[in-house]
């Protein structure tokens, strides 16, 4: 009889805290003698476990990792030194990563949150086929959508792991009981990449296209959720210099393939608009009309003579669960009762006594202190150069005083209004007020994929091919192209048609937040016009680039964009640009090893190197370690 290890009995709180709210029969035993013969019985007991891989995933620290590794150590988040606002500061271990000063002490470091999620969803697969055979309830499809969901968590989780650390402990087998030996060396994580993408390509046809319940469909695994995560994962494995050119090809050309079949599911989904939610209303008429791609309006009127409402931001970051949102952690919902103290504390909150707890601020070289009322431009120097765009809103609050820091506003403020945008912008000289969430009703979302951050992995995908096919390629003279109605990046066979697709992408992003486009649409980035001088592939690497960066800010997304860049260029040269003037105070010896690959991941914890004698430090951190034993 095998009683149930420490790491296991996690369930016994975990799988009583899920989106179902059941009772939990482990609550009839005491923890030490709860037994897996007399857990693992029926449906029931697969269904709490498979919650519970979705809950840790919301407890744990586990998104604010996924911020601190995947933002903290970009060009966007700056440290709230001095007193901030409600007199908070950025904690130390965090204003350490942002100073450059990374060690193996620092609690950043720890992973354990993403190695309890994967070895659930370890679990869960190793039970789930032994409960099926005797449950009449779990069918063969039932437990092929089952393990699909849980497949791609525990995917999910390693992708992080390898994105972060690069080399990892790796299993699928879970940890059961205290007679297996699970100190484990790292395993490469090409390696690991490689076992994760055959694992979902086997099963991504057999997760749920739709639910029943509306916001399942984005808080729960579907299979647009699995095309995704396998696009983003084709995206990093392309990206690798040692990959020979034909092999690169391939990677971004499945990765073209997944995005594909998520956008063409969703312009289905909005024709169709099957769900009675507005969608006609609510997409934005001028894209789909130029573009072809339906993404929600941003720019509804609302109130007062020129003041406008960012509708797409609150539907997306407010109210969650939107349209465009394809895998996301929803918090407040679906009889869950967890709040995102994560982001609240990360990016700001109200408590009961009405002060203010904020970790981190954004980078003032967001957005200039006086920026030109220009239309658009693809410069490295500042990515926001205009004050027309929505992002420069619903991102951070701009405040032409500051010296340090902005505030960030993206996720903890549910909507964005009174201000004034449109052909002359928003006035750059108001600073504007919050509207912070409350402790109350810490209930925002933290989003993994929508449909923008989709779009643009096509876009990255597609220069790539193009550059492969034609390293030396520059825009023809012809005229822009147009209403291109969606057209599938895996129909196109040219340099030049690749190059366009993804053009075309960018300017249907970039038009969302940028209403002047839309009454001159053709003022906006053109391959031949002086105002973007996007004429070659360079230019086109950049373009892409700064659109991510401008899209996707605070989610979690920019580091590891500048990551990929530095494999697929073999070098740190762009990402050390990139981040560079946050280390003004940085030591000598710091700036050398910013030159170095193995600089962009994290050092293993001093915990788990304590643990487990089987792990090798990064080599770059190796001598913190040195110095940390003497």
């Amino acid at each position: 009889m095998k009683k149930i290890n420490n790491i296991f009995r996690f369930f016994g709180l975990a799988a009583c805290m899920g989106m179902t709210m059941t009772s939990c029969d482990l609550d009839l035993l005491p923890l030490n003698e709860v037994v897996l013969e007399n857990f693992w019985t029926n449906k029931d007991d697969v269904d709490k476990v498979l919650t519970s891989c979705y809950v840790g995933m919301q407890e744990g620290g586990w998104v604010e990792r996924a911020i601190i590794w995947g933002e903290v150590r970009s060009d966007n988040i700056a440290a709230r030194e001095g007193s901030g606002t409600g007199g908070t500061t950025t904690p130390v271990y965090l204003q350490n990563i942002i100073k450059g000063n990374l060690k193996q002490n620092n609690s950043a470091c720890q992973w354990g949150a993403y190695y309890k999620v994967i070895n659930y969803c370890n679990t869960l697969l190793h039970y789930a086929p032994q409960v099926a055979s005797s449950d009449p309830n779990i069918t063969p499809s039932i437990l092929a959508e089952i393990t699909a969901q849980a497949k791609a968590i525990r995917a999910l989780n390693y992708f992080y792991l390898i994105r972060t650390f690069k080399d990892v402990p790796f299993s699928f087998e879970p940890s059961i009981d205290d007679t297996q030996e699970y100190r484990l060396e790292a395993t490469k994580g090409e390696t690991i990449l490689d076992a994760l993408i055959s694992d979902l390509e086997g099963c991504k046809n057999d997760a749920r296209i739709r639910y029943a319940t509306y916001e399942w469909n984005s808080a729960k695994i579907t299979r647009n959720a699995i095309y995704a995560l396998l696009a983003d994962m084709y995206l990093w494995k392309a990206s690798d210099i040692n990959l020979d050119a034909a092999s690169q090809m391939d990677n971004y050309k499945k990765c073209i393939e997944c995005c594909d079949y998520i956008i063409q599911n969703k312009i289905d989904e909005y024709q169709a608009d099957k769900d009675g939610k507005g969608l006609q209303r609510a997409v934005d008429p001028d894209i789909y009309r130029l573009y072809g791609y339906p993404l929600l309006r941003e720019d509804y009127g609302s109130g007062g003579a020129g003041t406008t409402s960012a509708a797409a931001y609150s539907q997306i970051f407010g109210g969650g669960n939107s349209f465009e949102s394809i895998f996301e952690l929803t918090y407040g919902h679906l009889d869950n009762d967890i709040k995102n103290m994560d982001v609240a504390n990360m990016y700001g909150y109200t408590n009961t006594s009405g002060t203010n707890v904020v970790y981190l601020g954004a980078s003032t070289k967001l957005l200039e202190s006086k920026p030109s009322q220009g239309i658009f431009n693809n410069s490295e120097t500042s990515i926001f150069t205009t004050y027309s765009d929505y992002r420069t809103v619903t991102g951070f609050i701009y405040d032409q005083s500051a010296t340090s820091y902005y505030e960030i506003c993206k996720y903890v403020e549910p909507n964005r209004e009174g201000f004034v945008i449109g052909n002359t912008g928003w006035d750059p000289g108001t600073t504007r007020t919050t509207n912070r969430r409350t402790n109350l009703t810490s209930y925002e979302p933290w989003i993994i994929y929508r449909l923008s951050d989709v779009m643009l992995m096509r876009a990255e995908a597609e220069v790539q091919v193009g550059a492969l096919l034609d390293p030396a390629w520059t825009s023809t003279p012809a005229s822009p192209s147009k209403a291109r109605k969606a057209t599938k990046g895996s129909s196109l066979t040219t340099a030049d048609e690749y190059m366009r697709d993804a053009f075309d992408i960018v300017c249907a992003v970039y038009m969302r937040s940028n209403p002047i486009m839309k009454s001159t649409p053709n003022a906006g980035p053109t391959m031949e016009g002086s105002s973007a001088t996007v004429k070659d592939v360079a230019g086109m690497i950049t373009l892409v680039e700064n659109e991510r960066h401008r899209e996707l800010l605070f989610e979690g997304k920019r580091y590891y964009d500048l990551v990929r860049r530095a494999r697929r260029e073999g070098n740190t040269t762009h990402i050390n640009q990139a981040i560079q003037t946050k280390f003004d105070e940085a030591p000598r010896a710091f700036i050398i090893k910013m030159a170095q690959l193995d600089f962009m991941y994290m050092p293993y914890a001093e915990g788990e190197l304590k643990s487990n004698p089987n792990l090798r430090q990064n080599p770059v951190y190796a001598e913190d370690e040195k110095t940390t034993k003497n």
